[in-house]
């Protein structure tokens, strides 16, 4: 393996100038997450510093906050310079990173251009065979899970995808004939009598939108998705903190995952909610509209998230069974294993969307519904040219 095969890892971190602080270096390695920086003059990289610079400097100090803003980093770097080159073998790469007893190496590209920092610990998992890991998306289905780098897939095929989107309509269709049942009954029983108009034609709308989305989520609790929903959570959270693919290591990770997409759905409800509130407001006057939009848009901004951590952790997922989690570390290791066999893997735009799934997901919710819409009178038509 090569520098060139870790370019993925190569954190692009804007060098120092001889001029800037120690303070200045003390903040940038800790937003960075790095032990050490390069410093630069012009184009050249001429040193680097490290936290154990600035730590034998207050060492030496006996106020330990005066010196960093006054102690330039040309004084604390070392000037002899380890760079690596794209082209460099890993092997020769940790000999000089041992002997010069650093943390991290500046990597410049044929021409000698800086690109970025390289971390140790990044050349050590490489060399041992542990993948640098880009962050994995997933999506669950029916009867697997789904994962991806976009460059990478592993798990369900594009057909259990488009099964994944036509179980949410199923169930939506489910919701949608529940709801028709409980509005006419609500007729019958003069609750929701039909005609009605103004303000109690769009509180009985929000109430029967209501219920179909409670109901659609009941149906999607039980149903066997928000198991793998779960597991796919846990196993990528598993990845992302370094942890073993084991069962037990992996019933341990939480269920709830920032990056899901459940937070949009969030955004979307409480979206859907604040226009259907606006309409109801009806012939109130200008600046009462602009108030209650103002408040509904910081209500909207201020909530979504933790909406959808709610929707997550009580609809959208559920504990796993071991079988469902096993499954999921098989889909995993199986991803490990291509990023491993192709560490540099790319892919275009438009095959990073395909590879999301979501084209897949939204192509067998639609077709679903077509087919709901057109089937009714494609069987009339069929059973009217057979009656004649």
């Amino acid at each position: 393996m090569t520098v060139g095969d870790l370019k993925d890892a190569v954190r692009p971190i804007p060098p120092l100038q001889p001029g800037d602080s120690a303070a200045k270096a003390v903040r940038l390695m800790r937003a960075k997450g790095v032990p050490v920086l390069s410093v630069a003059r012009g184009p050249a990289i001429i040193g680097t510093v490290s936290e154990r610079d600035v730590l034998e400097l207050l060492a030496a100090e006996p106020n330990i906050r005066c010196p960093l803003g006054a102690v330039p980093v040309e004084q604390l770097m070392h000037p002899t310079v380890l760079a690596a080159a794209v082209h460099q073998r890993l092997e020769d790469v940790v000999g000089a990173i041992r002997a010069d007893r650093a943390e991290a190496v500046p990597v410049v590209d044929s021409g000698n251009r800086y690109l970025g920092m390289l971390l140790m610990r990044d050349i050590l998992a490489a060399l041992a065979g542990e993948p640098i890991v880009p962050p994995v998306a997933g999506l669950a289905t029916p009867g697997c899970v789904y994962l991806t780098t976009g460059a990478l897939r592993a798990g369900a095929s594009d057909l259990g995808l488009l099964s994944t989107g036509a179980a949410l309509m199923l169930l939506d269709l489910i919701a949608a004939g529940v709801v028709t049942g409980v509005s006419w009954l609500a007729g019958r029983l003069l609750l929701f009598p039909e005609g009605l108009v103004g303000t109690a034609g769009v509180i009985a709308d929000v109430t029967l939108g209501g219920l179909h989305v409670l109901v659609f989520f009941a149906l999607l609790r039980v149903s066997p998705l928000t198991g793998m929903h779960g597991a796919e959570h846990m196993v990528v959270h598993a990845i992302e903190e370094g942890e073993d693919l084991n069962l037990q290591k992996v019933r341990q990770m939480p269920r709830v995952h920032p990056r899901c997409g459940t937070n949009l759905l969030a955004l979307l409800i409480l979206l859907v909610v604040a226009q259907q509130f606006l309409a109801s407001l009806g012939g109130v006057d200008e600046a009462t509209g602009v108030i209650a939009l103002f408040l509904l848009v910081m209500i909207v901004l201020l909530t979504w998230r933790r909406l959808g951590t709610g929707l997550q952790r009580w609809v959208t997922t559920k504990r796993p069974s071991d079988l469902q989690l096993t499954r999921t570390i098989e889909v995993a290791e199986e991803l490990l294993e291509k990023i491993r066999a192709q560490p540099s893997a790319r892919a275009s735009a438009m095959l990073r969307l395909w590879h999301s799934g979501f084209p897949q997901v939204l192509l067998g919710f639609f077709a679903l519904a077509l087919a709901a819409d057109y089937a009714p009178v494609a069987f009339a038509e069929l059973w009217r040219a057979l009656a004649n």
